[in-house]
């Protein structure tokens, strides 16, 4: 499994999303964000890629690519063995004509998409944005939503598990028990597309 995560949009979760992804199928995070810092966190997963340097081909394995906030000219020479790209967002109007730039960047590289509405307040949000993009794009439009939490921040500043968390026990298991099933299901859906 090669995922690529990707969004000319600076925060709408793609590091979030790179951590519990890696943690959850035990896998590399190839980190081509200039300003990432998961090396921070999760330092013996992570390989940090520089701006100016090549990224590795990997023909076979499961890694992560977690793609910075901009157009990275590296995408086409890593999209030939990837298996699926991840696209992030908020829905604002803000993020969603970042988002649609995003997706029209990606939708030629012939790989399945899963659009990821991270951060919804109101189930309306979510129904709004897929509307536009799927208006906008003419395309139909697979996707997941995760509600607003603090508790995937956390879990990513800690470089675990939101899924673990929730196994912990006590107050954890009840504090993260909603969101852990949400990351659960994602992560379902995302072995869907391998």
């Amino acid at each position: 499994m090669q995922i690529i995560i990707y969004n000319q949009k600076g925060g709408v979760g793609k590091s979030m999303l790179a951590t519990q992804i890696a943690l959850h199928f035990d896998t590399t995070i190839i980190e081509l964000d200039p300003y990432g810092m998961l090396t921070k966190t999760l330092d013996d997963r992570v390989i940090k890629i520089a701006l100016d340097a090549q990224a590795p081909e990997i023909e076979s394995g499961d890694v992560v690519y977690d793609f910075g906030g901009f157009d990275d000219i590296r995408l086409e020479s890593i999209a030939k063995n990837a298996t699926l790209i991840l696209l992030p967002f908020n829905p604002t109007i803000n993020s969603l004509g970042t988002t649609l730039q995003s997706y029209n960047r990606v939708k030629n590289l012939e790989l399945p998409v899963l659009f990821v509405v991270n951060g919804y307040i109101k189930e309306s949000d979510i129904e709004d944005a897929v509307s536009f993009l799927a208006e906008h794009t003419q395309d139909e439009i697979d996707c997941f939503a995760i509600p607003h939490t603090r508790a995937l921040q956390t879990a990513e500043n800690d470089g675990v598990s939101i899924i673990e968390l929730a196994k912990s026990g006590g107050l954890k298991q009840h504090t993260y028990k909603k969101i852990s099933s949400v990351m659960q299901d994602l992560m379902k859906k995302i072995e869907e597309y391998n």
